[in-house]
């Protein structure tokens, strides 16, 4: 051998030591990619291939009222399908027993339509055929006493309001998310839509090339879990009773939309939330979106002068006013600035007292009550109240709204703020405050559901408490709206006219009418607020959301 053959010969071998361990080196990145990097990606593409899962839907749980009568439930209906490789029938022939059947459960559907249909479905290259969703018990009874093989059924759930559109704000509705999966939304459906929906169960099997389950192959089957039932405060009959009452209201008083709270005095617990325009949540895509928030905890509205109980019983507790106090600055209209703040009728009072001051609904001497308060003690009596705050009520829609800080207040917008203008609350939260004098001056956060107690915390003192609820009676008893009070019936209310602002400033014509009260007033069973929005027969609040309070409370007693 050569000299420069045996050079040649050692350079080679060289290069083969050398390329060895960086194909090697190759080889090992190349499977950490495909056994690292890609193979979860991978196994699951190759467990689609041979492997098919079936969901299985939980039954959703229903909503009670507190005596345990449905206002939403759950339909038991049906999924029809054929398994083929079981079918000792021809298609033609299960198609002529099946058709009379799926007729009657598809009544807008011709013959001629329907027989195509399944023609196609049976048609389809695989073993198992979806024919039809949603059968009712009595079309599942009466296939499976054809005995006819390869033919079985799965559950299905339909969500149903026996009620229809009664309840609707407070329930909320079923519907789908991005995925296609059951959601609840708005009301009690979308707060408690994880406790109400359950779990999906699945099926999970392992098939061949054909897509045929291989007996002895991974099978998985995980239950449904069906979901918890709801049990709610809500009343049935005095929810009938508030919304047949209240739509007659609107019609009576031509009012554009109106709602109702009723809450108990001494628990919190709601009884009733009536609000139209509504909508049926069986049916609600037929509705406009703008229906399906509960106005009574999403929207905010000036409360105007029933606002004014509120600020009157903070006065009474810090007491720098009592019920015989009489105002000093009240005998004219009082100059803010370049504002004057007058009286609803401008007419004036001269050394009107604390309790006239309710009575007449006298802004000027809400004005006097606010300044002895002073912007700290006023805006920390807010907060106390809830306002500015969600109430914690179990609806998902609710709101918060905003309440100044005390060193935001300006001398203006303490004058304007004690009664009731410049300032936004939700109805929950209005009639929720109220309540705290009903309930001896304790606060108590109001609840939707059975068996859930809220926060509850002292805001005034039970002297306090009953100074205002003596006020409160006076202002029935000889105010703008005492020829509404049933005969007999202790009432201790206000009413509220309120204009509406719009564009940076109040439209001269519409207002809200309110009323808000409990009864019977000395020992308070129930608290409740009315508002309705721009009544057309008369815009003050004595003459349309009183009589409509009134009206139903004597229905509450009766």
């Amino acid at each position: 051998m050569s000299k420069n053959s045996g050079s040649l010969t050692q350079k080679r071998l060289k290069i083969v030591i050398l390329l060895v361990p960086v194909i090697g080196f190759a080889i090992l990145c190349r499977l950490f990619y495909w056994q690292i990097i890609r193979g979860p990606e991978l196994q699951t593409l190759a467990s689609r291939q041979h492997e098919s899962t079936t969901y299985l839907e939980a039954k959703r749980g229903s909503i009670l009222d507190r005596d345990g009568n449905i206002l939403a439930g759950t339909k038991n209906l049906y999924h029809l399908f054929v398994y083929k490789p079981q079918l000792e029938i021809s298609s033609s022939e299960l198609i002529d027993k099946l058709i009379e059947t799926l007729s009657i459960e598809l009544e807008a559907t011709s013959s001629d339509d329907l027989r195509a249909y399944l023609k196609s479905r049976l048609s389809l290259n695989a073993s198992w055929v979806s024919l039809k969703h949603y059968l009712s018990p009595e079309a599942k009874e009466t296939i499976q006493s054809m005995s006819i093989d390869g033919l079985g059924f799965e559950d299905e759930y339909v969500r149903f309001y026996p009620e229809a559109s009664m309840s609707a704000h407070l329930l909320g509705f079923v519907g789908q998310d991005a995925a296609g999966q059951e959601q609840g939304y708005f009301g009690i459906e979308g707060y408690g839509d994880r406790l109400l929906k359950g779990r999906a169960g699945k099926i999970r099997t392992e098939n061949d090339a054909k897509g045929d389950p291989i007996l002895i192959g991974n099978y998985q089957f995980l239950h449904a879990i069906e979901g918890k039932s709801i049990t709610t405060t809500i009343s049935k009959k005095i929810q009938f009773l508030t919304e047949t009452l209240l739509k007659e209201g609107l019609e009576k008083y031509q009012a554009s939309a109106g709602n109702v709270t009723i809450i108990e005095s001494k628990t919190g617990n709601v009884v009733a939330m009536a609000s139209f325009p509504n909508y049926d949540p069986g049916i609600f895509s037929k509705f406009p979106n703008t229906t399906y928030k509960n106005p009574i905890v999403a929207d905010l509205f000036e409360p105007g002068s029933v606002f004014k109980v509120l600020v009157m019983a903070a006065g009474l507790n810090e007491k720098v006013v009592t019920p015989e106090t009489e105002c000093d600055i009240c005998a004219s209209p009082l100059l803010i600035g370049k504002y004057a703040i007058k009286t609803w009728n401008d007419q004036y009072h001269p050394n009107t007292t604390m309790a006239e001051t309710i009575i007449n609904s006298d802004n000027t001497g809400m004005v006097f009550v606010a300044r002895k308060l002073g912007k700290d003690k006023f805006a920390e009596y807010l907060g106390k109240y809830g306002l500015g705050k969600k109430t914690g009520i179990q609806l998902q829609e609710e709101v918060s709204g905003s309440i100044r800080k005390a060193k935001d207040y300006g001398e203006i917008d303490l004058a304007t703020n004690s009664f009731g203008q410049g300032i936004a609350v939700t109805p929950i939260q209005m009639v929720s405050a109220v309540n705290t004098i009903a309930n001896g001056g304790v606060y108590l956060e109001p609840t939707i559901i059975k068996g859930e107690k809220g926060r509850s915390r002292r805001v005034i003192s039970p002297e306090a408490a009953n100074e205002m609820t003596q006020i409160m009676i006076q202002a029935v008893d000889s105010g703008e709206a005492k020829w509404a009070k049933p005969r007999g019936l202790v009432v201790a209310g206000k009413t509220g006219t309120a204009q509406i602002p719009i564009e940076g400033h109040y439209d001269p014509e519409k207002t809200i009418a309110s009323f808000v009260g409990f009864f019977p007033a000395n020992d308070p069973e129930y608290t409740m607020l009315v508002t309705l929005k721009e009544p057309k027969t008369s815009p003050w609040g004595s003459e349309t959301a009183a009589p409509l309070w009134f009206a139903i409370a004597k229905q509450l007693l009766l």
